[in-house]
């Protein structure tokens, strides 16, 4: 990994976040690792790759900005385990690449954040992370692109698209319907 592009990445990834922090620098670092593996170049729009991260922190946010997947082109997927980890597929080749933090063993409460973020900086990422292939189940609605499908639940009369629904006695319901959801309506 060439410094000046990890330096140019982790600008924009901080201008993004807001702060830099060390998830910033592990989200940065796991992304770039991961693009140069599959043979992906930075700075492209790539319609090629979906990613699907495993925690809702500072490192998802790096690695939105640098692999320049979103969830609202569908290219990025929160698979919400509470872990440093992530999936880099590249959709043409069939290949995945599941990168995890290495690094928990050197954390250190005391460690103050400027001190974190420069240790993980000049960390070789074959100590930081580890890099295994993965073979991945997809349906057909998990990639990119227009409607894969689309039903209205028939208890809450709401939209529900690209099969992202459960089927009780053989109707279609949304999942908030069929499992409960996080909010409960006041009015």
């Amino acid at each position: 990994m060439d410094n000046k592009d990890f330096k140019e990445q982790l600008a924009k990834v901080e201008k993004f976040h807001g702060h830099l922090c060390g998830g910033i620098v592990m989200g940065t670092k796991m992304t770039m690792h991961a693009l140069e593996h599959l043979g992906m170049k930075l700075n492209e729009k790539n319609k090629d790759l979906l990613v699907f991260v495993e925690i809702d922190r500072c490192m998802a946010d790096a690695v939105q900005v640098v692999s320049g997947c979103t969830i609202g082109k569908r290219t990025l997927k929160l698979m919400d385990y509470g872990r440093f980890s992530a999936t880099f597929y590249k959709i043409s080749a069939g290949e995945g690449v599941r990168i995890t933090d290495n690094d928990i063993q050197n954390q250190n409460e005391e460690e103050s954040k400027e001190d974190l973020v420069e240790r993980l900086s000049s960390t070789p990422n074959e100590e930081l992370f580890s890099l295994r292939k993965v073979k991945l189940r997809l349906k057909e609605s998990d990639f990119p692109g227009k409607d894969f499908s689309k039903i209205v639940c028939p208890i809450c009369n709401e939209i529900v698209k690209d099969d992202k629904y459960i089927v009780r006695n053989g109707v279609g319901i949304c999942k908030a319907c069929g499992e409960g959801s996080y909010y409960e309506y006041i009015d």
